[in-house]
């Protein structure tokens, strides 16, 4: 019986591991797209521009492609997780963070349309994508402050990766609070230069997905698969 358990729990810790391998690698390629898009498709200032909006650009098809790795990055690190969470605000993090992803992967397959259009003449796609950022802003502030809260009474998180995980959760709330003190949640097309929303957008996604690595890195060293020893005849 306890070998049968070992077994199992060998079992766990590799899947852990791989999943969150997936959620890392997908995370920062998104984190890589992001940053690159800003040199492609510079036509979209960053101050007052969503994210969203460079899947308008000559390069669109590549945003999207992020969208829908991030999405399954936030999937991966949900399957990661998942058999370490041991309480019911752990679990409820986890639901939330389901919903995430799936406003993130909504957010991939509609394109968005201009931030200065008004909602009446949104396009069918576009009140899809819209839909889904709505899925993804208020939620995953609570997701991550509800597993930060689970993984900060576990040993296997030391200090030092709890106080990061604590650090990029601040980030998260007080980019959402700048986000909706600046006026983003109102999308009446009037956005324009001189208008910050769009700064606060990149560092709450930004800070997600800094968030979601910093998980998953410690999920990695967690359940570390070991090589099996060899053995050396003399």
């Amino acid at each position: 019986m306890k070998q049968y358990r070992n077994l199992i729990s060998k079992g766990i810790s590799s899947f852990s591991n791989r999943a969150a391998w997936v959620s890392f690698t997908a995370t920062l390629a998104f984190v890589v797209i992001l940053i690159a898009l800003h040199a492609l498709e510079p036509e979209f200032a960053p101050s007052w521009r969503m994210i969203s909006e460079y899947e308008l650009g000559d390069f669109g098809w590549l945003m999207q492609l992020a969208f829908l790795g991030l999405g399954l990055g936030c999937l991966s690190l949900i399957a990661a997780i998942e058999p370490s969470i041991r309480s019911i605000g752990g679990y409820i993090g986890l639901f939330f963070m389901l919903i995430a992803a799936a406003g993130i992967i909504i957010a991939g397959l509609f394109q968005t349309d201009p931030i200065t259009i008004s909602r009446e003449h949104w396009s069918t796609h576009g009140a899809w994508h819209a839909w889904g950022s709505v899925m993804v802003i208020p939620v995953a502030p609570i997701a991550a402050s509800l597993i930060s809260l689970a993984f900060s009474r576990r040993r296997s998180f030391n200090h030092q990766a709890r106080r990061l995980l604590w650090a990029a959760t601040a980030v998260i709330w007080l980019s959402l609070i700048a986000f909706i003190a600046g006026g983003g949640t109102k999308f009446e097309g009037t956005r324009g230069p001189g208008d910050w929303t769009g700064w606060a957008n990149r560092v709450f996604i930004v800070g997600y997905s800094i968030w979601m690595m910093i998980v998953a890195w410690n999920i990695i060293k967690t359940f570390k698969v070991k090589a099996p020893p060899s053995h050396h005849r003399a």
